[in-house]
């Protein structure tokens, strides 16, 4: 059994934002995708184990850095592997590296297992997830940012109300829908001066179809704080590192 999970990659329409690059939410969805083939390698992916164990998996947390753009018809190798595993999260690493083996892209993630019937945390030993295994050295180790953000009434940007195309396999708000209302916090004008650097994702709880969320943005010289909400209970919690765009 393989301790990663490698692949290449052409970044055509699929992954290209308006810039024609891979943009975040294409990196967030890059991101998620390598996770999900990685673990089906294991053959305990989250359709598997809600049939055979009563569990599926829910990210805690997604930290992206672009290390250079990648920018369309680029073509790169994709690497995810776990660089431990913990009592209550798989912690993962992802490498995107250009032709020439330098690194355009890294992100790390925690994964949680959770129980299909009450959604409570499972421990990891209670998945067939491999634990005997000997895993590569990580490549990005930066600590997940600090979390102690709330934002006010002034910071409200818009409100979204979840539909049937935003919801995945678990009848949840998909976690790339949320970054699509992260970006939507600032105008195109915004996006074509700036760029995103780093970029830290907290998924505290779960929205689903009908519910109507709070989007607020807190703006600040080089970066941004996003915090998306149902009334008061916080779902996901973003920051964004910024570089002028060239």
């Amino acid at each position: 059994m393989n301790n990663h999970y490698t692949k290449e990659l052409l970044l055509a329409s699929a992954y290209s934002d308006r810039f024609c690059e891979l943009g975040l939410v294409q990196a967030t969805l890059l991101t998620q995708d390598a996770m999900t083939e990685l673990f089906y390698s294991y053959q305990c992916d989250a359709i598997r184990l809600s049939q055979s164990h009563q569990v599926i998996w829910a990210v805690a947390r997604t930290k992206i850095r672009y290390d250079a753009p990648i920018r369309w018809m680029d073509r790169v190798k994709v690497t995810a592997f776990p660089v431990k595993v913990s009592p209550v999260a798989i912690h993962l690493n992802l490498l995107v590296e250009g032709e020439d083996g330098a690194p355009r892209l890294r992100a790390r993630q925690e994964v949680c297992a959770i129980d299909v019937a009450n959604h409570t945390l499972r421990k990891t030993d209670t998945t067939p997830f491999p634990r005997d295994l000997a895993w590569p050295a990580p490549v990005f180790t930066d600590p997940f940012c600090r979390t102690k953000v709330k934002l006010g009434a002034e910071d409200l940007v818009f409100t979204h109300r979840v539909r049937t195309a935003d919801t995945d396999m678990n009848q949840h708000m998909n976690n790339t829908d949320y970054v699509r209302l992260i970006l939507d916090t600032r105008p195109s004008a915004f996006w074509n001066a700036h760029r995103v650097v780093d970029f830290d994702v907290h998924y505290v709880s779960e929205a689903v179809e009908g519910e109507d969320l709070q989007i607020y943005c807190q703006e600040t010289p080089g970066q941004l704080a996003v915090q998306i909400k149902r009334e008061e209970t916080s779902l996901v919690k973003a920051f964004l590192q910024l570089a002028p765009r060239q």
